[in-house]
């Protein structure tokens, strides 16, 4: 099986889609504030772009991607003013007097009142203006801010790295000027060694902001991760009443968690990374696990834990094997005592193959500790359990999306793994009644996202008839509305819409008795007609296809065929040059 990375071809034989952290930036501004305060950006993953289907054959398995997922970026709020002598505590106190190029002469004092006077003038002044950036940056500013932060005086600790988390706020020079004299460093052992909440603060907000360059992530991941981690991510996480702590003690793990959030948008050793970082994944699946607990589904940080989770699970299966090592071989082993009990040769269609597919699963809860530890949490059921919540309480529709996605990643490939887990959604879970509504979403994006999801579970045969019992009444619906209502003439919506067409075909062929009841009832002319016109519209390749083998495949069924009889239906709309050919193409294929 092929997999994709950054748009490449992905096999259309068994592999499901996948929601792929990539580096796009779109950032947007924080909200205007009057006194002193620090910014903070970052680019922030999540939204994918989804799958087209794969061919079609006599198995009810076969929904594929070829496009990995964009993220959009989101930046962090402002801060708060930073508290000390010479710092404006109110609106009616003004800044010095003083220009910019006296500030940075202030920071060369050896003494800490002028330090702190420099410092508090260059945060106020670039708060909001490019320009008092660029010229603090060519005075030679930021290296002395640097080096502040290394003082032995907390305010003047604070207030420097306030002003350098205002001075890089989308600003690449600043930023690199930062790491070129050793700022991360220096901001790293200032956050090991502060407890002050308002140092950490404005600490967190400096990393973050300088995490959206691709070219600082490296010494990130090296130096501030397992601090970050250590220091804020674990304390804060470990508090079931988050809620109830002072919103400040909250500043520093959400900034902490959009660093997180960057850091795990692009390459394989950034993913491998964070997921080998003791306690990192541990403490946000703990946050999340709190956050649904206490009913707080809207949380802002629980967004970046969601998101970095969501990113932390591409090619999971690929990069961190041994995480499913002891799913593997149960599985195996379950499986080859049901090969056993098969006494003789089955067609795939029969009611013996199905109810022995049927009976051929096993207990998942036995393979899973109750206490999940590191990477187990990725894959963990309570962890499932979370995301389908979320997916069907949050009115945060990026934590929506990142939950969806998640679950998307883990059903990707073909084998026992989304086997095992697409049964324990579905089935244990009982994950369609979440994912169901969001077929009718407003949100384009998000009812995508949900129709590539169905199309990886729906390759799972065991979960076939929970699948066309639930949801296949609301896709037949979301698919008739959406063609009525018109295709956008985008490479997503022709891989949205031949996904839900492949899905119901193979519902149809997996599940017969149980179609023929639905589409008994609601099947006719309303959704024919617009299958029939979506068939003939070369402009979308992919769902074109996928409507001629969808319609060709209701009237080879004879027992469907005669409920199309019965409503009028004439056979040319089913089976014609353009049906033919796309099944051809099909049989050409295998």
């Amino acid at each position: 099986m092929k997999q994709g990375f950054k748009y490449k071809t992905i096999s259309s034989w068994g592999s499901g889609s996948q929601r792929n952290p990539s580096l796009s930036m779109f950032p947007s501004s924080p909200p205007p504030v009057s006194l002193p305060q620090v910014q903070t950006d970052g680019i922030i993953g999540t939204i994918p772009k989804l799958p087209p289907f794969g061919k079609m054959e006599r198995k009810p398995t076969l929904i594929t991607s070829n496009r990995p997922a964009s993220q959009i970026p989101v930046n962090g709020s402002g801060g708060t003013k930073v508290k000390g002598d010479i710092i404006w505590k109110t609106e009616e106190k003004r800044a010095p007097d003083i220009t910019l190029k006296e500030a940075v002469d202030c920071l060369l004092s050896s003494d800490e009142n002028y330090q702190l006077c420099g410092a508090s003038f260059i945060q106020h002044c670039t708060f909001t203006d490019d320009n008092a950036k660029k010229e603090v940056l060519k005075l030679g500013g930021i290296p002395h801010l640097v080096s502040l932060m290394g003082s032995p005086s907390p305010p003047v600790q604070q207030t420097s790295a306030a002003a350098l988390r205002n001075l890089v706020f989308r600003d690449l020079a600043s930023k690199e000027e930062v790491q070129k004299y050793r700022g991360v460093a220096q901001a790293v052992q200032l956050l090991q060694e502060t407890d002050l909440a308002e140092t950490q603060k404005h600490v967190t907000g400096l990393l973050w902001n300088l995490s959206s360059v691709d070219s600082l992530k490296p010494d990130l991941l090296r130096s501030a991760l397992p601090v970050l981690t250590k220091s804020v991510l674990e304390p804060f996480a470990a508090t079931p009443d988050h809620i109830s702590k002072p919103e400040r003690d909250g500043e520093a793990f959400h900034n902490a968690t959009g660093c997180l959030r960057n850091l795990s948008c692009g390459r394989q050793t950034n993913r491998q990374a964070m997921r080998n970082c003791k306690g990192l994944v541990d403490s946000l699946s703990t946050y999340i696990q709190n956050c649904v607990s206490t009913g707080d589904t809207n949380d802002k940080s629980l967004e970046n834990c969601v998101c970095v989770l969501h990113n932390l699970t591409y090619q999971l299966e690929t990069e961190s094997p041994t995480v499913f090592s002891k799913m593997n071989a149960l599985a195996s082993h379950a499986n080859r005592t049901a090969n056993m009990a098969d006494t003789g040769p089955i067609s795939c269609f029969s009611s013996q193959s199905r109810k022995i597919q049927q009976e051929s699963h096993f207990d998942y809860p036995v393979m899973e500790e109750n206490v999940p530890k590191g990477q187990n949490w990725l894959i963990h059921s309570q962890a499932l359990q979370s995301y389908l919540t979320l997916m069907g309480t949050s009115e945060n529709e990026a934590i929506r999306e990142a939950c969806c996605g998640t679950l998307q990643n883990l059903t990707a490939s073909k084998g026992i793994v989304s086997d095992v887990l697409s049964q324990t959604v579905v089935q244990k879970l009982n994950g369609l009644q979440h994912i169901s509504p969001l077929l009718g979403s407003d949100n384009p994006t998000l009812k995508s996202h949900a129709i590539s999801l169905l199309g990886n579970l729906s390759r799972t045969p065991q979960v076939h008839s929970n699948i066309a019992r639930q949801v296949l009444p609301q896709l037949m619906n979301t698919l008739r509305s959406s063609i009525s209502q018109g295709v956008d003439l985008t490479p997503e919506s022709d891989s949205t819409m031949a996904t839900a067409c492949n899905i119901v075909s193979n519902l149809i062929r997996a599940e017969p008795d149980m179609a023929k009841q639905w589409l008994n009832k609601s099947l006719n002319k309303s959704l024919i007609n617009p299958l029939n016109s979506l068939s003939q519209n070369a402009n979308l390749p992919q769902s074109s296809m996928a409507a001629a083998v969808l319609l060709h495949s209701l009237w080879s069924d004879k027992n469907i065929q005669s409920i199309l009889r019965k409503q009028g239906l004439n056979k040319k709309l089913f089976v014609n040059d353009i049906t033919s050919a796309a099944i051809k193409s099909i049989q050409i294929v295998e």
